[in-house]
């Protein structure tokens, strides 16, 4: 059975491994100028560019082996001061490979590792859960408090006709006022992180997201930043808004490797 080198991230220095690889096998490493690659073999019946393309639609197969991957990468990162992740499926034709990789982008990659070194990665959403409160969108809107006020003084059938003005800057300063928080809010984690990455929002979801971030955090500053992710919720509170917080992650988006 022809063999395949999965590797899965790139660390300053070998470290123990606490669990073993996709399908049970175990870490190994490569080594090349202060880089320690790990891998571990896999075979090619599964993981070459063909059958893996036709596995990664079945999530039987999938899950597994992508749980193994996230596992090991999660105990390098434990176990690690810096750590460049790999996204699922990276694989080589021998170590070879893998070495040419670390020669060729030594510089590269030992950048990344400078750049995260200490640093967690952790994913914030805004949902809106419901339209907000009208009285709520005129605290925040002066024009809409004039509309009101214009209204309170008009006769009834300029009051119809402006009640009906004020429904369309309602729903207009609703959105501007949603454009408005994701706008705050990604402000507000620039300024209690390293570096701040806004995803791309998905087109099919269900719920209405608002913002999807990754947020690049200094691990000596967790804390820190947890307590202001609190007072952020604070300003952006159910049942209007809900934010959510998922992480301590290794960094995918800030130090991930394009092969």
């Amino acid at each position: 059975m022809t063999k395949l080198v999965y590797l899965y991230a790139i660390v300053p220095e070998t470290v123990a491994a606490l669990v073993t690889g996709i399908d049970g096998a175990g870490i190994r490493w490569i080594l090349h100028d202060g880089l320690a690659a790990a891998v571990s073999d896999v075979p090619g019946e599964d993981f070459e560019e063909e059958p893996l393309n036709e596995h990664v639609r079945d999530m039987g197969w999938l899950g597994p082996r992508a749980v193994a991957h996230q596992d090991v990468n999660a105990s390098l990162f434990e176990a690690s001061e810096a750590i460049v992740p790999l996204a699922f499926g990276t694989v080589f034709r021998d170590d070879n490979r893998v070495r040419q990789l670390l020669v060729e982008q030594t510089g590269a990659l030992s950048d990344q590792l400078a750049r995260v070194r200490g640093c967690a990665e952790w994913v914030v959403a805004l949902h809106l859960l419901r339209e907000p409160d009208p009285n709520d969108v005129a605290a925040l809107s002066p024009a809409v408090q004039v509309l009101r006020t214009e209204i309170e003084a008009s006769s009834p059938g300029r009051a119809h006709l402006l009640r009906r003005q004020l429904a369309a800057l309602e729903r207009d300063e609703s959105r501007r006022l949603q454009a408005e928080a994701s706008t705050q809010l990604l402000e507000a984690l620039r300024a209690s992180s390293v570096d701040v990455f806004q995803e791309p929002l998905p087109t099919d979801s269900v719920g209405r997201p608002l913002l999807r971030a990754s947020v690049l955090v200094r691990r000596a500053d967790e804390s820190v930043f947890l307590d202001h992710v609190e007072r952020l919720r604070q300003q952006w509170p159910e049942p209007t808004y809900r934010l959510l917080l998922t992480g301590p992650w290794p960094p995918y988006r800030f130090a991930g490797l394009r092969t």
